[in-house]
């Protein structure tokens, strides 16, 4: 909540001119209508906050906030958040404000009870135990504040609407939940939902406009949209007033009266608010501008066309990719990469060539197939290990492998006959049972530990995806020196000729896809396959180093960075970046700043 605070243009038009003034001092100038039930529509007293309206008796918490794109309802619920968490930090009692994006429900038939639950289990932003969630939900401890109904498809935000109104119902415990929507969808539902008040954001007047400007050293604007209708009521949205102030040096005047339509302008307006942007200061390397404006153009196409408004870099998935030329390269470079780990592993029984055509051999018909690359990729924790759980399967594991190395020490009696088949047979029994002891003993650890993933939120970009690196090469080390005695008295009981160093690699290849297979290493294989794919034959493309250039769109004010994700600063820049053009707008017309 405070991340996103923090890098709304709001707060970014005050830091930029002058970084000794505090962003939280200076209050948003809100116009606010409220309505309860059939009353009429009352506009709210100048520098009331949300919160003052959340406690008033008769709303009790239970409240929706409305406008038009760029009117303020994510800010507005962002600082409800803000008291509401300061309030919790004072009060330990007091209920806990959880902010989610509705965007996420994507299922029809699921209640929003459940959905809440498995948002604030998903790990995205919140990592608690289901059964704790529901025991709060019941309790009354945590208020959902509810934002993008309209993000929703259009066939399913009245879907969402009955479910939370089903949610609202007495006996569900809910007491207090927020929701916030642009005014045009929600209008056109039959049905309203069942909250107290309703919050509309009015446009800015004339001169709440002019005292924006002057509390935020801009007051030479003032003329230039006063001149101008059409720049005017664009100023009247505090969105797009924040970008007017942000881009006002690469507005031209001469330039903006050339466009015809309030569109042409929007995306005029929105282009020079990129171009001012992209013109910043920057303090390491930097991709070019055209490489900035199609990278993000292809995010925000994708995040679209995927109905979602969120973006991790672990969460790219196969249904990205955009042709069958795609598709074929991606299981094919998959199936080479299997291939090269199966390679290693058949390395001991057939020789370094045989051993790696056979594994590429295999590999590419698992990747053409598709057999381990169907559906999304799905990234591993951490690991943890309980010392309780690890003695019983280790203890388990032993006794299986005393059992194997009895049953096949009795093929030795009548080879070596009795006395010398009985000294082998024991041998044969002692190193199998402890061989194969620890490794079934190590699988069983493995699986505990895999089947119960940790408590744990996204921290930082692609945080799934190394951790599972992490996870591989754990695995990895603690395999080999299990594994190595077993393959070393494989090659003595069966006489095979191989140096030590075929051991070795024969040892490190089976490690490597036992730990692939239970460690979260094929989700890895997955993901730099998609990456390979994206950044070589995409189109528009993706740069290698995502997290790099999403930061860096991230200091230019075109995206915000929450925990490990992103998102677009706005909705009208998504959809600006989805339709614009790869060249850019420029003029050297005198300036709205002249």
């Amino acid at each position: 909540m405070e991340t996103r605070l923090e890098s709304s243009l709001h707060n970014r038009v005050y830091i930029i001119p002058d970084k000794d003034k505090n962003p939280s001092q200076v209050e948003h100038p809100w116009n606010i209508d409220v309505k309860s039930g059939s009353k009429p529509k009352k506009r709210l007293p100048k520098n009331t906050h949300i919160i003052d309206l959340f406690d008033r008796l008769g709303v009790g918490g239970r409240l929706l906030i409305l406008g038009k794109p760029g009117a303020g309802k994510t800010t507005m619920l962002l600082e409800l958040a803000k008291v509401l968490v300061q309030r919790v930090e004072e009060d330990l009692n007091e209920p806990v404000p959880v902010l989610l994006s509705l965007s996420s429900w994507q299922n029809n038939q699921q209640s929003i009870s459940d959905w809440i639950v498995a948002e604030l289990n998903s790990g995205k932003y919140y990592k608690f135990p289901k059964n704790i969630t529901k025991q709060w939900l019941k309790d009354g401890e945590i208020i959902p504040l509810l934002d993008g109904l309209d993000e929703l498809a259009a066939e399913r935000q009245e879907k969402c609407v009955n479910k939370i109104n089903e949610f609202l119902q007495p006996g569900n415990w809910i007491d207090q939940l927020v929701v916030c929507s642009r005014i045009e969808e929600y209008q056109l539902y039959s049905t309203q939902l069942a909250l107290n008040t309703s919050v509309e954001l009015q446009p800015f007047n004339e001169e709440q406009i002019q005292d924006y400007l002057r509390r935020t050293g801009n007051e030479q604007l003032w003329n230039s949209i006063r001149d101008e209708p059409e720049l005017r009521e664009l100023a009247q949205t505090p969105f797009l007033l924040n970008v007017i102030v942000l881009s006002s040096q690469k507005l031209s005047l001469n330039k903006w009266q050339e466009f015809q339509s309030s569109a042409e302008r929007l995306n005029y307006l929105l282009s020079a608010y990129v171009e001012q942007m992209l013109g910043r200061g920057y303090q390491g390397k930097r991709p070019s501008d055209e490489n900035t404006r199609r990278w993000l153009g292809w995010l925000a196409l994708k995040l679209i066309k995927q109905n979602e408004t969120e973006f991790f870099i672990e969460k790219i998935q196969p249904t990205w990719l955009e042709n069958k030329g795609q598709r074929l390269s991606y299981k094919l470079s998959y199936g080479l990469i299997v291939g090269l780990i199966l390679g290693l592993f058949f390395l001991l029984s057939y020789g370094l060539i045989r051993g790696l055509i056979i594994g590429l051999s295999g590999g590419l018909i698992i990747g053409l197939s598709g057999g381990l690359i169907r559906g999304n990729v799905v990234t591993f924790k951490k690991l943890h290990f309980s010392l309780k759980k690890n003695k019983y399967w280790l203890s388990h594991g032993l006794i299986i492998g005393l059992i194997s190395g009895l049953i096949s020490g009795l093929f030795f009696l009548p080879s070596y006959g009795l006395v010398i088949g009985l000294i082998v047979w024991l041998i044969r029994v002692l190193v199998i049972g402890l061989i194969m002891g620890l490794v079934v003993g190590l699988m069983g650890v493995l699986v505990e530990v895999l089947d119960s993933p940790p408590t744990e939120t996204t921290n930082f970009p692609n945080q799934g995806i190394r951790q599972s690196i992490i996870n591989v090469s754990i695995l990895t080390i603690l395999i080999v020196p299990i594994c190595a005695p077993f393959f070393y008295y494989f090659g003595l009981v069966n006489k095979v000729d191989y140096d030590l160093s075929t051991a070795i690699i024969t040892t490190l290849g089976f490690a490597l896809l036992l730990a692939t297979l239970l460690g979260g290493g094929i989700p890895v294989m997955q993901h730099l396959t998609l990456r390979l794919i994206l950044w070589r034959f995409g189109q528009g493309g993706i740069p290698w180093n995502y997290a790099g250039f999403l930061n860096y769109a991230t200091d230019r004010l075109f995206l915000q960075r929450v925990g490990g994700g992103y998102r677009f600063i706005h909705d009208l820049l998504r959809q600006h970046f989805a339709n614009q053009p790869l060249s850019a707008l420029g003029s050297n017309n005198p300036r709205i700043s002249q």
